[in-house]
């Protein structure tokens, strides 16, 4: 009977953790939502991402970008998450997947990364309008004349694309948008 109280206490625990976790994440910038695989292929392909290139993911939730990133375009990555459930959950899928020699993982803010992005050849976003507009003049203060910021379904409001392309995500039509 102990034992089975304590793997229920262990089970809410990680429930309460979990839950909390995604709530912070929220409150504090865009709410967890994964894209499909094929949407973040088409941002990929979009960027030109090519062999050798270092990718950044500002919100990395589970780490997918970057392990598609690095799995089918051979780049470096490199991905940022507030949300201690979301790193956890990252590093897990970076061991799952193989790839945790070629990504880095950080657990913090966005600024954590300033470094990073001034080296960064492509700049992966799903984030929302809020968060996008919150972020916008640091993040192209932070990169490099010739590192490609794309934007999955959300857009920069002050800086103009140079390119966009439709793609389908969570089975709605949505948009890709690339900035320079």
């Amino acid at each position: 009977m102990l034992f089975f109280l304590l793997v229920l206490f262990v089970i809410a625990l990680s429930l309460l953790f979990w839950q909390g976790s995604l709530l912070v994440a929220t409150i504090k910038g865009s709410p967890i939502v994964y894209a499909d695989r094929s949407a973040i292929r088409d941002c990929w392909k979009l960027a030109g991402l090519s062999s050798g290139q270092t990718v950044v993911d500002l919100g990395c939730g589970n780490a997918r970008a970057l392990i598609i990133a690095v799995a089918e375009f051979g780049a470096k990555g490199i991905g940022v998450d507030r949300s201690l459930y979301c790193y956890f959950r990252s590093k897990m899928n970076l061991l799952f997947s193989g790839q945790s020699q070629n990504i880095k993982i950080v657990w913090g803010d966005f600024q954590s990364l300033e470094q990073e992005l001034a080296k960064a050849d492509a700049v992966y976003l799903y984030l929302q309008n809020e968060t996008l507009a919150e972020i916008e003049p640091w993040l192209f203060d932070s990169i490099a004349p010739h590192t490609k910021v794309v934007s999955l379904a959300f857009s920069c409001p002050s800086h103009k694309q140079i390119d966009e392309i439709e793609t389908v995500n969570l089975g709605h039509k949505t948009k890709i948008r690339l900035y320079s």
